[in-house]
């Protein structure tokens, strides 16, 4: 009796499932749910006046096996990482600061991956009334662009929001040097046209926003160069 129990043991063990490799595919994007874009973080937990404990959460991507969260403290552009199996994770941020975040979902199986969008989002201190408007973004010439010959003039184009709907105006930086000195100033809309620049040379530029309270943002700072 005691053999034939475990002869029928050894074939049920036997006769289970495998688990099912990953797919040799290119992963999906991952689709960001919280925090919220471009709004105000209010849902976090409270751990101290400097500090907040966010929930980041996102869809399941396809083909997909782990994730890594990439957040960005848009006031100093450090870029904090976090490896994952879950579709979601909380971390402790400093208050009063805006942030950027996007999740690169992982097949490791055929080692590619794929980045999600970007989204940005502000941790507010307490009892904050008014908010930074967030970095621009650089639309165009995008980073790392080459300019033809063909191309007579450029034209800087960028987009920013703000929490309270009150950007003023816009400070373009724009020179040969990695620390691009004040181009224009002033500016309402979010284009600078026709510039016509030296060719066979490397540029920088990058945008100051301002708000209606004075507050200041400031871009990262692109490189292009005109051929």
């Amino acid at each position: 009796m005691r053999k034939a129990f475990l002869i029928l043991l050894i074939f049920s063990i036997g006769c289970r499932k495998a688990p099912e490799p990953l797919p040799s595919k290119l992963p999906d994007k991952a689709v960001l749910q919280l925090p919220k874009n471009n709004e105000i973080c209010a849902d976090g937990i409270i751990v101290s006046t400097s500090r907040t404990k966010i929930l980041f959460k996102w869809v399941a991507s396809k083909n997909t096996d782990s994730y890594v969260l990439s957040i960005k403290n848009l006031e100093n552009g450090q870029i904090s990482t976090y490896s994952t199996d879950k579709t979601q994770l909380e971390i402790e941020l400093d208050r009063n600061l805006a942030y950027s975040w996007f999740i690169t979902s992982k097949n490791t199986r055929i080692n590619k991956e794929i980045s999600s969008d970007l989204w940005k989002f502000y941790n507010p201190a307490p009892a904050q009334t008014s908010f930074s408007p967030f970095p621009a973004e650089l639309i165009a010439p995008h980073y790392g662009q080459v300019i033809p010959l063909s191309t007579a003039t450029i034209t800087l184009i960028w987009s920013a929001t703000d929490l309270d709907g009150d950007i003023d105006s816009y400070d373009v930086y724009l020179g040969n040097t990695n620390v691009p000195e004040l181009f224009r100033s002033g500016l309402k809309t979010a284009v600078l046209a026709d510039l016509k620049l030296e060719r066979n040379k490397t540029y920088y530029w990058k945008i100051s926003t301002r708000d209606l309270k004075g507050n200041r943002s400031n871009s990262d700072v692109y490189i292009f160069k005109m051929d």
